[in-house]
């Protein structure tokens, strides 16, 4: 038998009001649906594991994950039978609805999140479930916490991408400080993809994000910046200037140096060498 508590009232606001509210503490073979609703509904997973299949696709799902559904939408949801879930929930819509689930990046779509503010979400539906009487006070009172669960959502969401933003800068970071010290070598994308232990996609996408460059822009970039070096300021031939920054012939070191100069290291050198500044090898 579930336990479950229950608390149905519609307040008046038309920006955003709550329809209902509750927990439950689902038997093993609990399953609602299919079903379609007029409002949007929010399950916050506090224990054990379920199942939800919205537009043809499964979701096996956690505690601290948090299941969206939206109105007019066909769905299904059911607990595990060997770890069935344990949730709270809140109903509710609103003109202000849409844009508060676009902060939470929530939608059909995507329609999954995991947070780690399930348990405090839950002790504000059960301080919800204690009002039973619809009074102007107790509206007041529960249209607070329905914000307030919203505010302790995104509180949540804004601390993980947060955690994100410096995992990616971290990243970038290290990456950048690696190259600087291997420059002189044969190093590629993959050697530093290696090095971060992630994949060289995800190198790709962070670069691209934090610097709107490639990894192999930037390394190649970094290469010929210490060749510019090597040309001004010293007389080395110029297969050598090519070895000096990794790169395995003269021709592959002209191509990338006119690629990124728009003239050869020969003209560079005729331009630029700095004869009062030369260091000598």
């Amino acid at each position: 038998m579930a336990d479950v508590a229950i608390m149905e009232y519609k307040t008046s606001s038309k920006d955003l009001y709550l329809v209902s509210c509750g927990w439950e503490k689902c038997g093993a073979t609990h399953s609602y649906g299919p079903a379609v609703r007029n409002y949007y509904m929010l399950h916050f997973i506090l224990k054990g594991q379920g199942h939800y299949y919205l537009n043809n696709k499964h979701y096996k799902l956690n505690e601290n994950q948090c299941f969206l559904t939206e109105p007019g939408t066909v769905t299904l949801y059911k607990a595990e039978p060997t770890n069935p879930w344990t949730y709270t929930w809140i109903c509710f819509n609103g003109d202000y609805v849409p844009h508060l689930l676009k902060q939470s990046n929530l939608n059909t779509d995507n329609p999954i999140i995991n947070l780690s503010c399930n348990q405090t979400i839950y002790e504000i539906i059960k301080e919800m479930l204690s009002y039973h009487q619809l009074t102007p006070a107790n509206e007041c009172y529960l249209q607070s916490k329905l914000y307030l669960i919203f505010a302790k959502l995104h509180e949540a969401l804004q601390s993980v991408y947060n955690k994100i933003e410096l995992n990616n800068s971290f990243y970038v970071t290290k990456a950048i400080e690696y190259i600087e010290k291997n420059t002189f070598t044969n190093l590629s994308v993959n050697d530093i993809a290696r090095y971060l232990n992630i994949s060289r996609s995800h190198l790709y996408a962070l670069f691209k994000q934090e610097l709107n460059t490639s990894p192999q822009q930037f390394l190649t970039n970094a290469k010929i910046a210490n060749a510019r070096e090597l040309l001004s300021k010293t007389k080395i031939p110029i297969y050598s200037v090519a070895l000096s920054c990794g790169y395995k012939n003269a021709f592959a070191f002209s191509r990338a140096f006119k690629q990124v100069t728009n003239i050869s290291p020969r003209e560079y050198r005729q331009h630029y060498l700095q004869p009062n500044d030369l260091v000598k090898y």
